[in-house]
């Protein structure tokens, strides 16, 4: 473990903020080369199940209207504990989250509370089966059926954190506003690089986008590279091999989209709008903390600055230029992993976390006999 590492894994009592808002390049290259060397797809594929299968001991199908879902979920490793359920973005996969938790696999504070994942793969992604309405209504309906059922099937009595990778975020948004009586214990939203005006912006330049990315690949490296290499829409290539793989599938000795794009267009409207609004405003009835999580200085808009400076969400921004980019939680697993533990610690025991990390006990609003 780097000295940087020991430093931040340490931070809590000398510092309030979670992790600096400003990134850093030692811990960056810890990602390791940006390229994949040539490696026989049969290899790269038991790479692949070997990781997917430890990381997530417990892969199920949901059903859902109209289909089935693919379903990931390590259990927190003691009790009490809390539980992130993760919800992709668009075009990706429920396996984005699996170098994430990995590293929350491998902290090894005894602190509580411990931390497990869930996550899925939407409609017309990754492994699930259902059909190709992309809809927001749809997939928050969609989302809601899957956290039913998760809590249902798992006996689930832990917290639960909701945590949001672009469209995700938009989506838990949404189930946060269309569900105020919080039947599942939700103590906490977290958003991924998603801001509502970036967001919109960006939707302008998809039909090209989508247009110029290749319609098949050779292999496996030969995907990974043009994700990591020649596209750079990922910077960690231990990340990539899991997440690349699971957005392909076979087809005439060639590897295809699982993903339709195209399919999603019809739909891009409605996914964003309002989010900022909603994302400051949300999970009032049941006093959801929230969290946003950008890798850039992005330009927040009027409701996320104003909804800031009321402290009504924390903001933490990394600055890695080049080497970090929308797939954070991909590119940066430790420092994404480090912010999540201490918002959930801070926000699932306050009196703990306060003795804990930063070495006081409160004294207010305690009742002496």
């Amino acid at each position: 473990m780097s000295n940087l590492r020991k430093s931040i894994a340490s931070r809590s009592k000398h510092d309030l903020q979670a992790v600096s808002e400003e990134g850093s390049q030692e811990l960056v290259e810890e990602t390791g080369a940006l390229s994949v060397k040539d490696e026989s797809d049969d290899k790269l594929m038991e790479h692949f199940e070997r990781i997917k299968h430890d990381t997530f001991p417990v892969i199920e199908r949901y059903d859902v209207d109209e289909g089935t879902l693919q379903t990931y979920y390590r259990p927190p490793a003691k009790e009490p504990g809390a539980i992130l359920v993760c919800h992709h973005g668009a075009g990706s996969s429920g396996l984005t989250f699996c170098q994430l938790t990995r590293y929350l696999m491998e902290e090894k504070s005894n602190q509580s509370p411990s931390i497990g994942v869930f996550a899925y793969d939407a409609r017309g992604h990754g492994d699930s089966v259902a059909s190709e309405d992309f809809s927001l209504e749809q997939m928050t309906v969609d989302f809601g059926q899957v956290l039913r059922q998760f809590v249902e099937k798992n006996n689930i009595t832990s917290t639960l954190y909701l945590v949001g990778h672009s469209l995700g975020g938009s989506v838990l948004t949404n189930y946060l506003q269309q569900n105020p009586s919080n039947p599942y214990n939700i103590k906490g939203l977290v958003m991924l690089d998603i801001v509502e005006e970036t967001a919109n912006s960006a939707l302008s330049a998809m039909p090209q986008f989508i247009a110029k990315r290749p319609t098949e690949f050779a292999t496996y490296t030969e995907a990974i590279n043009w994700h990591v290499k020649t596209h750079h829409l990922l910077h960690n290539v231990e990340s990539a091999k899991i997440s690349v793989p699971a957005l392909l599938r076979r087809s005439n000795d060639k590897l295809v989209w699982r993903t339709d794009l195209q399919l999603t267009t019809p739909y891009w409207a409605r996914w964003f709008t309002n989010l900022s609004s909603n994302f400051v405003e949300c999970g009032k009835p049941q006093h959801v903390a929230k969290l946003l999580i950008l890798a850039g200085h992005e330009t927040l808009d009027t409701n996320l600055i104003i909804g800031q400076m009321q402290g009504k969400y924390q903001l933490i921004v990394f600055n890695n230029n080049e080497r970090t980019g929308h797939f954070v939680h991909e590119d940066i697993p430790m420092q994404v992993g480090l912010s999540v533990i201490d918002f959930v610690r801070r926000n699932d025991s306050p009196s703990d976390y306060m003795k804990n990390e930063l070495g006081f006990v409160p004294k207010w609003g305690a009742y002496n006999k």
